[in-house]
């Protein structure tokens, strides 16, 4: 589904409206709960890429909103570089987590790395922008010769559609595969995963994964694109 949304929702009025409920004011609450959330899903892509072990190898995070990610992988000893689009949410994380590398990054624009990182990913983001072919064109450029992308997006369900106004590009799996495939890509796989809501709240042990999508809006399902640069 295609629509148009000017970039400047993602500056502010993204963290302060519809996003809010999940970075609040960038706070250390925010942050664990987020950081519960996405101990979860490093987990699930643990067969595709070792998270656990970051030793010599530099990560780009693209959208890292309140920097949960990227914390998680500076605690395993990842080189970390988080960026987000928005000014915002950059200068709020640099007082949140001085010890990371932040940097204010449109990923559409021209890339400003080149062949610099030996995994990028980027969760939740591609179907925000109106034109992800660029954005990732742009991520194979920043990558090292054998360096890996994974970017994660919802499955074009129904209530997907009309759930998020910043949601203008959702596409299916096979779509994203070919984007990938004209960007360069080889060794292209997509995963479709369900993680179930609430108990990670409690702990980061709490959350419960199912290896295949379903198509419920009390649920949360995701698509992995993984695409490797030879």
């Amino acid at each position: 589904m295609k629509k148009t949304l000017h970039k400047k929702t993602f500056d502010k009025e993204y963290f302060t409206d519809y996003y809010f409920g999940t970075t609040g004011n960038f706070g250390k609450k925010e942050l664990k709960r987020n950081k519960n959330w996405f101990h979860g899903w490093f987990k699930a892509l643990q067969d595709d890429y070792d998270f656990v072990d970051g030793k010599g190898k530099n990560v780009l995070e693209i959208g890292c909103a309140i920097g949960a990610a990227a914390d998680i992988l500076y605690e395993r000893g990842f080189n970390i570089t988080a960026t987000d689009i928005s000014p915002y949410a950059i200068k709020k994380n640099q007082k949140l987590l001085p010890h990371i590398k932040f940097k204010v990054l449109d990923v559409e624009a021209k890339p400003p790395f080149k062949s610099q990182f030996d995994l990028i990913y980027s969760f939740e983001v591609i179907e925000h922008l109106e034109n992800p072919e660029k954005a990732i064109k742009n991520m194979f450029y920043m990558l090292k010769p054998s360096g890996t992308l994974i970017c994660s997006t919802p499955y074009p369900y129904k209530y997907v559609l009309h759930v998020d106004k910043t949601h203008v590009n959702v596409r299916y799996p096979m779509e994203w595969v070919t984007v990938y495939r004209n960007s360069g890509f080889s060794k292209i796989q997509y995963r479709h995963k369900t993680f179930i809501p609430f108990f990670y709240r409690l702990s980061k042990y709490f959350h419960f994964i199912l290896p295949f999508g379903i198509g419920n809006p009390y649920l949360n399902s995701h698509v992995f694109i993984i695409g490797r640069k030879l």
